[in-house]
């Protein structure tokens, strides 16, 4: 329905159909090392961006724009490397059917190979680092969700424990051996004009976010899940006022949208709410006499998104979110992926992943960069 997105092949197979992949500004060279291991080995980058719009007869008027299905994944330059290295998955996989001389539509084969191996990775390498494996294997035992059956959001989950990623930003990252230490600030320019397309120089290094095997010099590990934001989303890019504070817009969002507190979805869920002294557990001073004040209202009905925050320090250590906020999560995915029938929780026989990984049967998001061809130069 959107052939733009598409480049339909001029030879061999009709339906090997790949995505379109976007070009860089040369300003040196940048993204993966390799296994060179140092600033020697990076190239100059000339097709790791997502595809934009161009005026081909007034340059300086393109809006470079990217021709991607949903506008957000453009938001920032990593979440804009990541949609890159997807299309590639993509392409590869159509790579890998033609040599295999796959005689059906290679595109619908590629499309839900992608899918369920992507589906793979999302329960068994993400869910099951950030809820628990027990809780993931919980949620895929116990929730009842029939084939195209009614769906909406839970606002429990879109509003509060989903925004649990928040607390495990950064203040900087190690975008490569070229940008050892750029703050979120330089993170969202280098997404915007006049730095797009995506300059070369600040194409991503991916093996510095994921466990690839090839050698960098520090790994991005996110920061743990607890109460404490970076001091970055105290005054996010773009945005005035309240919308400055994003730890402020999470609550007052929560609040206007009437969710229940952390205590009433402990009960819902029938686990043992926390005590205040474990709400209050390792605090400095000026937080817990925000907890105390006004009769301890917070500490009786605490703010859902906080609640969960604290309940992954406190019970999860930091590493993974506690009974509430794993069980949001991990039952709205399961959820989502029960009641779609081209998922694979849905296909016949059971799913193995079959594409080319680490370990034989299972597929990580590591797996997929490597496959994708994202973390070689």
């Amino acid at each position: 329905m959107q052939p733009f997105l598409y480049v339909f092949p001029a030879a061999g197979p009709s339906t090997a159909i790949k995505f379109e992949l976007g070009t860089n500004r040369n300003a040196g060279p940048g993204g993966p090392a390799g296994n060179v291991g140092d600033e020697s080995g990076m190239q100059v980058q000339t097709d790791f961006d997502v595809p934009r719009v161009h005026n081909l007869l007034n340059p300086g008027a393109s809006s470079n724009t990217a021709i991607i299905g949903d506008p957000r994944n453009d938001e920032n330059l990593i979440v804009t490397q990541f949609h890159h290295a997807m299309l590639r998955f993509h392409n590869q996989v159509v790579d890998l059917l033609v040599a295999a001389n796959f005689g059906g539509d290679i595109f619908t084969e590629a499309k839900q190979l992608v899918t369920h191996h992507y589906q793979w990775a999302v329960v068994y390498d993400f869910l099951t680092r950030i809820c628990g494996s027990a809780r993931v294997t919980n949620a895929i035992n116990t929730v009842n969700a029939p084939i195209n059956s009614a769906f909406r959001m839970p606002v429990e989950f879109a509003v509060a424990a989903y925004r649990f990623g928040h607390s495990m930003v950064r203040d900087n990252y190690w975008v490569s051996f070229r940008f050892p230490n750029a703050t979120m600030a330089q993170v969202f320019k280098f997404a915007r004009n006049p730095n797009l397309p995506v300059l070369s120089n600040w194409v991503v290094d991916f093996n510095a976010f994921f466990e690839t095997g090839v050698p960098v010099p520090m790994n991005n590990k996110a920061r743990r899940i607890d109460s404490v934001l970076g001091s970055e989303l105290e005054n996010l890019p773009g945005f005035a006022g309240i919308m400055k504070v994003l730890a402020r817009r999470n609550l007052q969002r929560g609040l206007a949208l009437g969710l229940p507190s952390g205590q009433g979805m402990a009960k819902h869920f029938r686990v043992k709410p926390m005590t205040s002294a474990q709400l209050t557990q390792g605090l400095p001073a000026n937080e817990i006499a925000a907890l105390n004040a006004g009769g301890q209202v917070l500490l009786k009905k605490t703010p859902l998104w906080y609640y969960v925050l604290r309940e992954a320090a406190v019970l999860g250590g930091g590493d993974r979110l506690g009974p509430v906020g794993g069980r949001i999560v991990a039952r709205t995915f399961v959820r989502m992926l029960k009641r779609d029938g081209n998922s694979f929780l849905n296909v016949s026989g059971g799913f193995t992943p079959i594409l080319p990984s680490k370990l034989s049967g299972t597929f990580t998001f590591a797996d997929l960069l490597i496959f994708a061809g994202v973390t070689q130069p």
